[in-house]
């Protein structure tokens, strides 16, 4: 079917802009606490959560889907401190995750906003992030807060950090709008999102919110993997996004000319001005406001290609599946 009309995407992100942006100054900062000695600390949770926790590998930490602990029933190696985050503290994986490692005698925190819920009771620290009052299509806010958690958690001051994302959603939306009106009318059969590892974690959400949003099968690929890997996906129709920070910009530009030689669309999103380069903690602030526009993106590509978010209300979206049930 032909593409909605491009004013469609505008209209919404320019709606979430503006939600959001009245969000963050009306929101707490993210007040924090006695930083704990993690020593080497692995960070788990699962869906945007864990996305959440990939601010912490840049700090030398690991971040594992709470599942892998969990359903195998094994700690990971080398663990001294495990930390769980959950915006709700109800995430069942999560919180068996936490238990475990407390009855294993590990040091044991919490990032959620809950103070009163299982993953609190679990954890012998408690890192509490505020909840964002704003109503979303395709949801963000929860991230934004749970990521500054994990960078609190790390020891990072992030009083700042509200104002100055709210300061950068203008540039982030004018950035999504560019991207959407370029995008091919159809939608593609699949789509692979590439990125180094300064964008590592908002690259995990922008393939979370667009298989959320679109309904399409959607990969996280390593810059140089897509070469390896990707040269070889088609004939149907693919698309590649290339997530680009200020790293590795030759080769980015090399592959994406490879790729198009194979028949894909390549989409190249530069993030270097999304946030103010020289803010304090410019690199987290620039992975968070990474991680808003690929909501806002995705957004605007369902309604694009005519894939109505959460497929058009056929995904029941209780999500008693994945929250404790004991």
């Amino acid at each position: 079917m032909p593409a909605a009309p491009e004013s469609a995407p505008v209209s919404a992100s320019a709606s979430a802009s503006a939600a959001l942006h009245a969000a963050l100054l009306d929101a707490s900062p993210v007040a924090v606490g006695s930083v704990p000695d993690l020593g080497r600390a692995v960070f788990v949770g699962s869906g945007d959560s864990l996305a959440s926790g990939l601010i912490a590998t840049g700090f030398g930490h690991r971040a594992l889907s709470a599942g892998d602990v969990t359903w195998s029933e094994t700690l990971p190696a080398a663990c001294d401190t495990l930390v769980g985050i959950s915006h709700s503290g109800t995430s069942g994986a999560t919180v068996r995750a936490l238990r475990m490692a407390r009855t294993a005698g590990l040091k044991t925190v919490a990032i959620t906003s809950q103070a009163s819920s299982p993953l609190a009771d679990a954890a012998d620290e408690v890192q509490l992030v505020p909840t964002l009052r704003v109503e979303e299509v395709v949801p963000c806010a929860g991230h934004v807060m749970l990521a500054q958690g994990v960078a609190a958690v790390c020891g990072v001051d992030t009083s700042h950090f509200n104002r100055g994302l709210a300061k950068s959603l203008d540039g982030v939306r004018e950035s999504v709008d560019a991207q959407l009106k370029a995008l091919p009318e159809s939608a593609p059969a699949a789509i692979s999102v590439l990125s180094l590892p300064e964008l590592c974690s908002g690259a995990d959400f922008w393939v979370l919110k667009l298989i959320e949003a679109c309904g399409l099968a959607v990969r996280n690929v390593p810059l140089e993997e897509s070469g390896h890997v990707d040269y070889f996906i088609g004939p149907e129709a693919h698309l590649t996004l290339q997530l680009m920070g200020p790293r590795g910009r030759s080769r980015f530009d090399r592959l994406a000319d490879a790729l198009r030689t194979t028949g894909q669309t390549v989409r190249q999103v530069d993030t270097r001005d999304l946030t103010n380069p020289s803010a304090p903690d410019a690199a987290i602030l620039r992975d968070i406001a990474t991680a808003v526009a690929g909501a806002w993106f995705a957004h605007g590509a369902a309604l694009r290609w005519g894939r109505p978010p959460f497929r058009g209300g056929a995904v029941n979206m209780d999500a008693r599946h994945i929250k404790l049930d004991s």
